[in-house]
């Protein structure tokens, strides 16, 4: 399981990548995948400057199945000056407490989508976002319409458990906008 891999498609969008990077597993895993959250950080306070999450919302279709839908808007040109931050966090959700950090993963913006493989190509068909290879990822208002999410790249042997997911993107190594997702493997 490779970082590139599981971090995707939050790179390809910038800032919604993080939940659909635990958010998923294959049907034919030996585990169920519960979402139990999807929102923006409430840590960071002036996001609005630099994306509107709009009607984005990620739905489950069926046992490990999981849609992406909805407009968002990114408010400014995002470059390689940007960078994508996601964090993945053992959770204890009754206590909405973090514990051990399982994953860390930070890229330059641009970089980050444009390496992707695995997942922007297909977004990109389920979408109106821009074409990989160019750089800055231009701003604008983009409509993702039922992107099934990547499914294969969680191991069988997942640990069970509850999983907090941050995804910043960072400018000048600050946090400017965000998303996390609660997440149960069982």
């Amino acid at each position: 399981m490779t970082r590139t891999r599981i971090c995707s498609l939050l790179g390809c969008l910038g800032l919604i990548l993080l939940v659909c990077t635990v958010a998923v597993a294959a049907e034919e895993k030996a585990y169920n995948v519960e979402l139990n959250s999807f929102e923006k950080n409430p840590k960071i306070n002036d996001d609005e400057k630099w994306v509107d999450w709009g009607d984005l919302r990620m739905k489950k279709v069926s046992k490990n199945k999981f849609t992406l839908t909805g407009t968002f808007e990114f408010k400014r040109n995002m470059g390689d000056e940007q960078k994508l931050s996601m964090q993945v966090f053992m959770y204890d959700d009754s206590t909405q407490e973090k514990g051990a950090m399982v994953m860390n993963v930070e890229k330059p913006f641009c970089q980050f989508v444009n390496e992707d493989e695995d997942t922007y190509p297909y977004l990109q068909k389920s979408s109106d976002l821009p074409e990989q290879g160019g750089c800055p990822f231009p701003k604008g208002t983009y409509t993702i319409d039922k992107y099934e999410l990547e499914t294969t790249f969680l191991p069988d042997d997942a640990p069970k458990g509850d999983y907090l997911i941050e995804l910043n993107t960072l400018d000048k190594d600050m946090p400017v906008t965000g998303l996390l997702a609660s997440v149960t493997l069982t």
